[in-house]
């Protein structure tokens, strides 16, 4: 099966998301991840092992409805995570700073782990941390 493109306006709705989120929700990494040839925004927060998943997606479509721009349909295409989570712990292995961000990355290795497809805006996930 051919893969799905991530393309310019997903990068750039994820990004004015991420800016958005930063101050409602210590979005601690995102990142576009392929997954079957499905690309979802992971947003990855200590407020879901804290709160829930349910309160997080709850403020996360919030914002989407209150900025302007964003695709109606980027909600569908968003997971959430606590820190602590599988494919974050994974990525985390090798440390933060081999983790290339800003850059589309396809079929490649990161820290061991192969990644058919990503697009990393931030990652700093500190395990379990208290929301403050």
């Amino acid at each position: 099966m051919d893969q799905t493109a991530l393309v310019s306006p997903d990068v750039s709705a994820g990004r004015r998301l991420v800016d958005a989120l930063d101050s409602n929700l210590q979005v601690e990494a995102a990142f576009w991840w392929m997954d079957d040839d499905t690309w979802k925004l992971f947003l990855v927060t200590p407020l879901v092992h804290e709160e829930g998943p349910r309160f997080v997606y709850s403020r996360v479509l919030d914002v989407i409805e209150s900025t302007a721009g964003l695709p109606p349909d980027l909600f569908d295409r968003i997971a959430v995570f606590s820190p602590s989570a599988g494919v974050v712990t994974m990525l985390s292995l090798g440390g933060e700073e081999h983790i290339p961000k800003g850059r589309l990355i396809l079929n490649e290795s990161i820290n061991g782990v192969y990644v058919a497809g990503a697009y990393f805006y931030k990652f700093q996930p500190k395990t379990f941390a208290k929301a403050s």
